[in-house]
């Protein structure tokens, strides 16, 4: 097994990418959103570019859509949610399509659809995303960041995710940047909260009010459903 880290969305390039197994991971908060609301019943994820795209499909698919994301961390103009995982409770999302934009994680998801398999990571899947990667040769992490730039929380996940893997694999090339990953996270695993809490996007999300999804967004291992894409949408 080979695992590669990419250290933002902006930084997937197509020959990295390219016939891999890639787990994009942005856990403040895309992915924890899509994480959360594929596991309390939504049918897919629609990730896009633009909330002109969202409000095209919107327009076309009607009443079984949710609109959701974020520019600069603020809900959009027009938009049903914004992107924290807490507003996609069983009661909002059963049954719909969640159509989604974000500054990086929707991003980092349309620059990886070179992919041979292309899965949705955060912590809270992250036992269910390992028991899907055990079997796998070349995989590709991919860490969304924020506006191209490295962030804690990812990386923390990211080197997680390699951890838990070599706990079951016994023969894993980690390249120097996931090798540095990994030891990152091993450093820190008692803490993993209060390191990331030291974080410049960490510290934007909490000047905005928005602890409890901080709080939530740490948790590991607390959905077993691992997002795939799958034609034009991720699915649990």
């Amino acid at each position: 097994m080979k695992i590669e880290v990419i250290a933002t969305a902006q930084q997937v390039t197509e020959e990295q990418v390219k016939n891999k197994t890639v787990v994009v991971i942005d856990v403040l908060r895309a992915t924890s959103v899509m994480v959360t609301a594929l596991s309390n019943g939504a049918k897919a994820v629609v990730p896009v570019l633009s909330p002109d795209e969202a409000f095209q499909i919107k327009k076309s698919s009607g009443c079984e859509v949710l609109l959701g994301g974020e520019r600069h961390a603020e809900l959009i103009e027009g938009f049903d949610y914004g992107n924290s995982p807490l507003s996609y409770t069983p009661d909002v999302v059963k049954g719909k399509v969640v159509v989604m934009t974000t500054t990086n994680g929707t991003l980092a998801i349309h620059n990886s659809l070179l992919a041979k398999e292309l899965y949705i990571a955060s912590f809270l899947n992250d036992k269910a995303i390992v028991n899907q990667l055990k079997e796998k040769q070349d995989i590709v992490l991919v860490c969304s960041g924020n506006n191209g730039l490295y962030t804690l929380e990812d990386a923390l996940c990211a080197g997680r995710i390699i951890h838990l893997l070599q706990q079951q694999h016994s023969n894993i090339r980690l390249s120097d940047f996931a090798l540095s990953i990994k030891a990152l996270y091993e450093s820190h695993q008692q803490n993993i909260h209060n390191v990331a809490a030291q974080g410049y996007h960490y510290n934007v999300l909490r000047q905005k009010g928005y602890q409890q999804d901080l709080d939530y967004c740490f948790q590991t291992n607390v959905c077993d459903i691992v997002p795939e894409w799958s034609g034009d949408r991720i699915v649990g």
